[in-house]
């Protein structure tokens, strides 16, 4: 496949409402599906809101609970992929911070869980060991999450694992605004992958969340910008296309300099 059209919902969720948000999960889908869109992607936490901290024993879930079956079955109604954020109850003593991959027959092709917590979040949740990259019909995709941005090692160990594009969903804030469109931006052009970058809007207590989400391409091009309004908007996001051949990063990389970032 060689491009897909992909919906990024940029909304403002309704803090520990998990009715309202799977309603306005649907809607969305709704008007993805309505513009042809093949994937949607929703912003971090958005199941629930993202400031669950000290509720997160009553709010968070497995892949196979209440609320998460009912965005599953969503997605097999609609026939349509969906990259969904919610606090994930790992059945371990643990929660973390993930998202989750569902296909257009409502399977989860994989989960992802947070690897670098922000702040505050190192109270509540426990961080994941592990990268992910999913195999689909849409191409193999790389999962982030937010902070994970700002660490330019993940993108880069997603290329390498062959993702053939990085779904990063956000829940950034002001004045953290410049970080994340500059870093979503390089981390598209050091590894020359798309990157779509889903962020939410809204205040929680203190917290007041900037948007920018973006749909970028292989060359650092910005697709698709929602800036500070809340939209569900798609666009084609071409999946293979043609990049300088001086360039060629990843080939160009020196293995034996590096080990450094090991250390």
């Amino acid at each position: 496949m060689n491009e897909i059209k992909v919906s990024v919902a940029q909304l403002i969720p309704k803090l520990g409402d998990k009715q309202s948000n799977l309603e306005r999960i649907q809607e969305a889908i709704v008007k993805a599906k309505n513009e042809q869109a093949q994937l949607v992607a929703f912003p971090e936490l958005f199941l629930t809101g993202y400031s669950v901290g000290e509720n997160v024993n009553t709010l968070a879930e497995t892949i196979d609970g209440p609320y998460m079956t009912k965005v599953r079955n969503l997605c097999k109604d609609h026939e349509i992929y969906l990259v969904i954020s919610f606090p994930e109850d790992g059945q371990d003593g643990n929660y973390y911070i993930s998202s989750a991959l569902i296909d257009s027959q409502g399977e989860v092709l994989g989960v992802y869980r947070k690897v670098h917590l922000f702040d505050s979040e190192k109270n509540y949740f426990q961080p994941g060991s592990r990268f992910e990259v999913i195999d689909t019909p849409l191409g193999s995709i790389g999962m982030m999450i937010c902070f994970d941005v700002e660490f330019p090692e993940i993108a880069r160990a997603l290329k390498l694992m062959r993702a053939d594009f990085i779904v990063i969903v956000n829940a950034n804030m002001h004045p953290y605004e410049l970080h994340h469109h500059l870093f979503s931006r390089c981390r598209a052009m050091e590894n020359e992958i798309p990157v779509i970058i889903c962020n939410r809007l809204g205040k929680e207590g203190e917290l007041d969340f900037c948007g920018d989400s973006m749909v970028i391409d292989a060359t650092g091009e910005i697709l698709l910008s929602l800036k500070d309004k809340e939209q569900v908007q798609t666009v084609t996001l071409p999946i293979k296309q043609e990049l300088d051949p001086k360039m060629s990063y990843t080939a160009n990389r020196r293995n034996d300099m590096y080990g450094i970032l090991a250390e």
